[in-house]
């Protein structure tokens, strides 16, 4: 029994890692399992290990219908908890720009009844406002991801202060390619 309990609190190591990014979408579960333990040690170094590959694993469309039920668990806890770690939010928000493509993955993380992944997402763009160009970029194409044909969830955006936090990355974004993404994150917002 000791020994059961022992296997389900173990960290993945980088070979098991490496092996459930082998198998693709059969290793999502794997995947997210070790998310999850890195989450509960608050183990910064492997989540993000696990969240670069899961990110290396997104040109397969099967493995992003495979992420999808974990956008509103995992992933959003993983948002919650590392949010100080720049280096996961961003690898996280990459994973999320793939991973919400439908109007079932948006209302999943904005929530049925509460907007707290949203808050979450706002709060990221806050704390990393300063440094962290690349978060504030991703930032807003989950933005845009969330907006996108979805009225419900762009007025929780809204009501969220989205806007604010818009205004802010037209400052922070240097990059001039990529300030555009304020105005696709704003163009997916415009109809609410």
């Amino acid at each position: 029994l000791m020994k059961g309990l022992e296997s389900q609190t173990k960290t993945m190591d980088d070979d098991e890692i490496e092996t459930a990014e082998g198998q693709g979408a059969d290793g999502i579960a794997s995947l997210m399992k070790g998310l999850e333990s890195a989450l509960d040690d608050t183990d910064e170094a492997l989540a993000e290990t696990i969240l670069d590959a899961c990110l290396r694993m997104l040109s397969s469309s099967t493995v992003v219908a495979s992420l999808g039920p974990y956008v509103s668990t995992t992933l959003s806890k993983t948002l919650r908890i590392m949010m100080e770690e720049a280096v996961v939010i961003e690898v996280l928000l990459a994973i999320l720009t793939k991973t919400i493509k439908s109007t079932k993955s948006q209302n999943a993380f904005a929530g049925s009844s509460s907007d707290d992944n949203i808050k979450q997402l706002l709060v990221a763009m806050d704390t990393h406002a300063v440094g962290e160009e690349t978060v504030i970029e991703y930032a807003c194409l989950v933005i845009e991801k969330l907006a996108e044909d979805n009225e419900v969830v762009g007025t929780k955006l809204s009501d969220a202060g989205v806007e604010a936090r818009l205004t802010a990355a037209e400052s922070i974004i240097t990059n001039v390619r990529n300030k555009k993404y304020v105005d696709q994150a704003r163009d997916a917002l415009l109809y609410v």
